[in-house]
């Protein structure tokens, strides 16, 4: 009998360890290249795990937001954060496009619960917009204002730009040259950060940045009037597959109260800790938890 008992031990162990694992809910957060939604992925991690029993698994660097969007339908994440923006990348009918912001971010929040059951909650605070930034060398020997007075060289200039508007629809590279009628000499998509450092280098004369890019300002670069209104506004907001937000409820109350917590100016500063000064997202996010109140 003694016998018996010694090795149903190490059975019983396992057997223990095995209902605690199916016990551990875990939480999916799913990111592009881009730091501002890696940062957000370790603060909504942070609240999380400090307020609830659920872990935060984070997954960085998707190509793009339309994977993260088939990603989050699939169930293979459960929250990402997405830009108003979004919408005009032909992901469903009945979209008409605006500069105006508010009616962008309407379109956005009620097409995609319509058409992919996502709950796309309210702004986060900050805003992420594309716009066209030339280098120093270019900004001071033609002085350019607005983007259309690139044309008359733009067959001498280089372009830099992230993946995702190398591919986008309605709002991406293909329509930028048909509605400002010119291309560039050479286009190169790449990580945002690889992308900065290319101008450092003088390899790229001219990029698509966002506003929220603190590098922008730290390399003199100089920013160009959308005169023509092509870009539209892209205002950061949690999204999350309604499965999650049904079986989660108190996840769903933490990304609730996040609405409104995050201006452009704090953005842009949190970036600036991670890509200027090379901490690390989750020590960036921790810090502005822990200095506004967040954490128990």
């Amino acid at each position: 009998m003694k016998k018996q008992i010694a090795l149903s031990l190490p059975i019983l162990s396992g057997l223990l360890l095995s209902a605690c694992g199916e016990n551990d809910d875990t939480i999916n957060f799913g990111t592009q290249q881009y730091t501002d939604p890696k940062i957000l992925a370790h603060i909504v991690e942070g609240i999380v795990e400090d307020r609830t029993e659920y872990n935060v698994e984070i997954t960085k660097d998707i190509n793009a937001s339309p994977q993260v969007i088939t990603s989050l339908e699939q169930g293979e994440f459960d929250i990402a954060t997405l830009y108003s923006g979004e919408v005009y990348n032909n992901h469903f009918d009945g979209v008409e496009f605006t500069t105006d912001a508010e009616e962008t971010f309407r379109q956005a929040q009620e097409g995609f619960e319509e058409h992919f059951n996502f709950t796309w909650y309210d702004k986060i605070g900050y805003t992420n917009n594309y716009v066209l930034a030339v280098n120093e060398n270019v900004a001071n020997e033609h002085n350019p204002e607005q983007i259309e007075d690139l044309e008359a060289y733009a067959d001498q200039l280089n372009l830099g730009t992230d993946n995702t508007w190398l591919e986008r629809e309605g709002d991406g590279y293909r329509d930028f040259q048909e509605t400002y009628d010119f291309s560039f000499n050479d286009e190169r998509g790449m990580n945002v950060r690889l992308m900065y450092e290319a101008v450092e280098n003088d390899e790229l004369d001219v990029v698509t940045g966002h506003s929220v890019d603190p590098q922008i300002i730290e390399l003199n670069m100089k920013t160009l009037e959308d005169n023509k209104d092509f870009f539209p506004s892209f205002e950061g907001a949690f999204v999350a597959n309604n499965d999650m937000v049904e079986e989660y409820p108190e996840v769903d109350e933490i990304l609730q109260e996040l609405q409104d917590s995050i201006d452009t100016e704090t953005m842009t500063e949190l970036i600036y800790e991670v890509d200027l000064e090379g901490r690390s997202e989750e020590e960036v996010a921790y810090e502005w938890l822990e200095k506004n109140g967040w954490l128990d």
